[in-house]
């Protein structure tokens, strides 16, 4: 595997590009605050300063009129239209750099991927109830090292999306809750996608790309747990033995760049969690010949990128306690063959 690596141009569009990005996510951010409104409430003859939560109407009183009081709204409301302002301009800005993007050849994430990944930022989901994984993955580790893989490693029709059910799943919504779960999101993505069969794990849109919701099977087989994010009509998440590897591994955050040139979020496993995982399932008998052969191309990749671009993430078998031991020492085994063996103990 040999990796192209950013010009020094494309490492400035770059970085400049994840400044930007990290500054409309906190103008975003700071906006929602502002969700809802504030106005004047009568009760009982009375004006009191209300502020609302969300379009139900919920909210609390701030207390009767009064000089005080008028001072918080005036306050409220001209902070508010700074907030949009900011916003506006930011927005403006990122349509701006999304052009220095293309033109810097930094754009590589399918479109589709990119704009699912902000939606599952912008409902709160990333990172803390689902992260990526699969080739889609490689996306953040190459950004984060500044190289570019081979474009054959990276081509893939698909999207997983590992759900971790132990945190509480609340999704930020405009009507507080989305009955229509990951569905309904990736549908604000692509109005295409329909589930392959009612009640089934994948879904796909018209021009054949799926997304597909996994979890770790259970230890206890017996166990019945929740499969679904939404209601009814929500996909169903299929089982899958030995995520827990990847649920367990740290996870891995960067800002990778779509193809229409705009910044998304991603969070993965860390490196090397995902090339051991790859290696491991590159040797399983049920896996399809086809899966196995990139399986391994692609752990092995990784493991190299690492190996050459990021000495902090050595295979110390005490950093990888996730895995069982005989999984770690095979793979180091693997590794050894790499040219390169720095970093592993």
């Amino acid at each position: 595997m040999i990796f192209k690596e950013m010009t020094d141009n494309q490492r400035r569009v770059f970085i400049d590009t994840i400044q930007l990005h990290e500054s409309f996510v906190s103008a975003f951010n700071r906006n929602l605050s502002y969700r809802g409104g504030m106005h004047w409430k009568k009760s009982k003859g009375r004006e009191y300063l209300f502020r609302s939560r969300d379009r139900s109407g919920y909210g609390k009183s701030l207390g009767p009129r009064a000089p005080q009081t008028e001072k918080i709204l005036t306050e409220y409301q001209q902070s508010k239209q700074r907030g949009k302002e900011r916003l506006s301009a930011l927005k403006d800005r990122l349509k701006e750099q999304s052009r220095f993007c293309k033109a810097a050849l930094i754009q590589r994430v399918p479109r589709i991927v990119s704009g699912i990944l902000r939606l599952l930022d912008q409902k709160n989901i990333l990172g803390r109830n689902v992260i990526v994984i699969g080739t889609n993955a490689i996306y953040a580790y190459e950004a984060f090292a500044g190289v570019f893989f081979d474009i054959s490693t990276m081509a893939t029709k698909d999207m997983d999306i590992l759900w971790d059910i132990r945190p509480k799943l609340t999704l930020v919504a405009e009507n507080d809750m989305d009955n229509d779960g990951l569905l309904g999101i990736i549908r604000k993505a692509d109005r295409s996608f329909e589930p392959i069969s009612p009640g089934g794990f994948r879904a796909v849109n018209h021009d054949g790309y799926m997304v597909d919701l996994i979890k770790s099977a259970p230890k206890q087989s017996f166990r019945k747990e929740i499969v679904r994010m939404g209601g009814p009509g929500d996909m169903e998440a299929v089982e899958i033995r030995n995520l827990q590897w990847l649920i367990s591994s740290p996870k891995f955050s960067q800002v990778v760049i779509g193809e229409d040139g705009y910044p998304a979020p991603i969070v993965v496993p860390e490196p090397r969690t995902f090339a051991l995982h790859k290696l491991w399932l590159s040797e399983q008998a049920d896996r399809e010949p086809v899966k196995k052969q990139r399986d391994l191309d692609q752990g092995l990749a990784v493991a190299q990128l690492i190996i050459q671009y990021l000495p902090q993430y050595q295979f110390n078998t005490s950093e990888l306690r996730m895995f069982p031991k005989d999984v770690v020492q095979r793979a180091k085994e693997r590794i050894s063959d790499i040219d390169l063996t720095v970093g592993i103990d």
